[in-house]
């Protein structure tokens, strides 16, 4: 691997001889929400990573069974990365430091890179501390240039990418740094809906709903606030 082992019998120093290394787990973080070429993440989403510590981590993390190269549909030249199941069941461990993180994030970066697909990343963080609804539905995020969506059904809350595929109780549109900023509790929901920076569309039951789940609070909200148009 061309790095240095802790060399401990300890599966937590094992794990962390694989995605210990600065950078990994942006890779995988990025790499949860979909396959992702290799300009991508080093253009888009890993800015200031390096394309020669980019490609040594990619190596690496393939080598580990973790990320698999891929051709492209429809380009015969083209390669994206995905995660491995291997990779896969990494998520909950990110998910986990971002639920840890949420409450860090303001006071750590102020005027950081924002991506929309960052703020799906931190809703999987928020839906795994609040009770999923009693009622199955979905509600849709519209957050800049990105859209997925929570189903709930069976007792059970997960974040999808794309667009509900039946018409959700709720669709939420806003720019990516509100909504992280919403989720960092640095703006409130209600402040947001009044300055027109968040769209809300559906009804209150929804809405009150979904703000349960997010642990969340929309303190002083009225009907006025949700369009059900």
């Amino acid at each position: 691997m061309g790095t240095k082992r802790y060399a401990q019998m300890c599966a937590v120093a094992a794990a962390l001889d694989i995605v210990g290394e600065r950078w990994t787990l942006l890779i995988i973080r990025d790499l949860l929400t979909g396959p992702k070429r290799y300009n991508q993440l080093l253009e888009e989403t890993l800015v200031g990573i390096g394309p020669n510590l980019l490609a040594a981590r990619l190596q690496m993390l393939t080598e580990q069974g973790v990320v698999q190269r891929e051709s492209v549909s429809g380009d015969g030249r083209g390669v994206c990365y995905r995660l491995t199941p291997s990779g896969e069941a990494l998520r909950p461990v990110v998910i986990g430091l971002a639920s840890w993180g949420l409450s860090h994030v303001a006071s750590y970066e102020q005027d950081g890179l924002v991506r929309a697909e960052w703020g799906r990343v931190a809703l999987e963080a928020m839906i795994s501390v609040g009770p999923p609804p009693e009622v199955d539905e979905s509600y849709e995020f519209q957050i800049g240039d990105e859209v997925f969506h929570v189903q709930c059904a069976n007792h059970v809350a997960r974040v999808v990418g794309g667009p509900a595929p039946a018409e959700p109780a709720l669709i939420v549109t806003a720019d990516p740094e509100t909504f992280i900023r919403i989720g960092t509790e640095q703006i409130a929901v209600l402040d947001a809906v009044l300055s027109g920076k968040v769209v809300i569309t559906g009804d209150s039951t929804s809405l009150a709903r979904c703000l349960r789940l997010l642990d969340l609070e929309l303190t002083g909200a009225a009907p006025a606030v949700v369009d059900a148009s």
